[in-house]
């Protein structure tokens, strides 16, 4: 994964599922510390799991199957890769879609 998408899904995750990562961390550190977090969701506030899963958009299906087919504490690893596959996902698709602003258009066009 490159670092760039590392990185912004890790201040993703820092800001919105209340990680705490060092300055520098690899996708493994990443992965293990969201594991950890989401372990603490599901047993003490599943509410806000399920938001978390809700805002990245992970797909309902895939956690299903995870749910299903594996134990703990594996289950929240890959609940947790799944995470970071989509949320790095999602920054991919803003920097490939993003088109650089118009310097001829008017501040009322812009918006």
């Amino acid at each position: 994964m490159d670092q760039h998408y590392l990185e912004s899904t890790g201040a993703w995750l820092q800001e919105n599922a209340g990680l705490q990562l060092p300055a520098r961390f690899s996708l493994e550190d990443l992965e293990k510390a969201l594991a950890a977090q989401i372990e603490i969701l599901v047993e003490k506030d599943f509410q806000q799991f399920v938001m978390l899963l809700y805002q990245v958009d992970v797909s309902e299906k895939k956690v299903k199957a995870i749910l299903a087919g594996q134990n703990y504490p594996e289950v929240y690893r890959s609940i947790a890769r799944l995470i970071i596959e989509r949320q790095t996902e999602k920054a991919i698709s803003r920097d490939t879609y993003r088109q650089p602003p118009d310097p001829d258009a008017s501040d009322a066009e812009k918006w």
